[in-house]
């Protein structure tokens, strides 16, 4: 049984949220494992560029105060995308960290891309899957001696949902890691549904989308399985492939989760923002309407059963009615079920506690 602690958003004079999250640092217990002169990795999401979604950077800023006052060394952290746009490359990656609030002057400590220049930076980590025997984990990660995760949990076009376990698998995989997880999920072309208006084409990272006779028509040679497309289409003409293919892809990140989730052990603190939770990923370069009301934070040391946590929260809340999923959501099969219709959500837990045999039993205590 996990333990997990959280607060929500409600806030007095004397009481801020920052206050609230310092509580939540000192419950887990983590920073007093933290010695001085050790070199601490936050594995951070910035947000590609024009979204606005992602985690604020000052409880980034909060962090690396906690940690300087231990003696420690902080460093901000992501890799690079398998797509291209702001953060592609080391070098835009780092300008989009900046731009978004995660510098140095800002933030008291640098952005260092995890897996160098252009992602060829990463090292393989064995395990024992039923899709890899080795994951490929970026150097920038791999070497910190202590690693905290912010994540930003919000919904995912093909994942369902985007937490800490995700953070954990596409976050610290190199360019060629996140390629080997995105293999097998290709979205699929709806043709009834297309009414050519070429957003998707547009979006497209490789070129793989042409139109043809008005229709979008994927060359499945050249598709990366990136999901932008499906994120792009307003007219559900892009789905995000076969629940076969959907299940394959979300086991794969389960399975790179699970091997970076090892690799760091007790070394490694995980928490959820449950606040503006966004129907899309923060990578796509736009951010929607929040499907429900904020939450709250949460923190603990086991992802899967943080996430699971996370998940259980966010399927109880009350929808926005002025999200354009609010139809969708009927609250049978959980909010990302409905506003992605993918019935194998589940998979990432369900694959993890058969192969691995991860705990995903949880209690909660909440602070005030």
């Amino acid at each position: 049984m996990d333990n997990i602690y959280y607060c929500d958003m409600q806030t007095e004079y004397g009481n801020s949220l920052e206050k609230k999250f310092r509580k939540l640092l000192a419950a887990s217990g983590y920073f007093d494992e933290i010695t001085k002169g050790q070199i601490v990795a936050l594995k951070v999401h910035v947000g590609e560029r024009e979204n606005l979604g992602y985690v604020n950077p000052n409880f980034a800023r909060v962090i690396v105060e906690e940690l300087k006052a231990r003696g420690a060394r902080p460093y901000l952290t992501d890799t690079n995308t398998l797509y291209s746009g702001g953060r592609h490359n080391g070098v835009d990656h780092c300008i989009t960290a900046e731009q978004h609030g995660f510098g140095y002057a800002a933030v008291g400590a640098p952005f260092v891309p995890a897996d160098g220049v252009r992602g060829l930076a990463y090292r393989e980590v064995e395990v024992q899957g039923k899709h890899f025997q080795k994951t490929k984990l970026a150097n920038g990660v791999l070497e910190a001696e202590k690693i905290i995760f912010l994540t930003h949990f919000k919904g995912h076009m093909e994942a369902g949902f985007g937490g800490s376990l995700k953070n954990l698998s596409m976050g610290c995989a190199s360019i060629a890691g996140k390629m080997e997880q995105h293999a097998a999920a290709k979205p699929v072309v709806k043709l009834k549904a297309c009414v050519g208006c070429r957003q998707c084409y547009r979006v497209c990272p490789v070129e793989a989308i042409s139109m043809v006779e008005g229709k979008a028509v994927i060359d499945y040679d050249v598709c990366i399985g990136c999901g932008q497309c499906v994120a792009a289409c307003n007219y559900g003409a892009m789905s995000a492939g076969s629940a076969s293919e959907t299940a394959e892809f979300i086991e794969k990140v389960s399975e790179y989760a699970y091997s970076a989730y090892d690799y760091f052990g007790e070394n490694a603190l995980y928490i959820n923002f449950a606040m503006n939770i966004t129907p899309d990923c923060d990578c796509w370069p736009a951010n929607d309407v929040p499907v429900v009301e904020d939450i709250g934070i949460l923190i603990g040391r086991n992802p899967f059963a943080l996430d699971r946590a996370t998940l259980d929260m966010v399927n109880s809340a009350k929808a926005r009615s002025s999200s354009r999923h609010f139809e969708k959501i009927r609250g049978e099969h959980g909010v990302f079920h409905e506003v992605w219709d993918i019935p194998v959500i589940g998979t990432v837990f369900d694959h993890a506690q058969a192969l691995f045999g991860v705990e995903l039993e949880y209690e909660t205590q909440k602070l005030s």
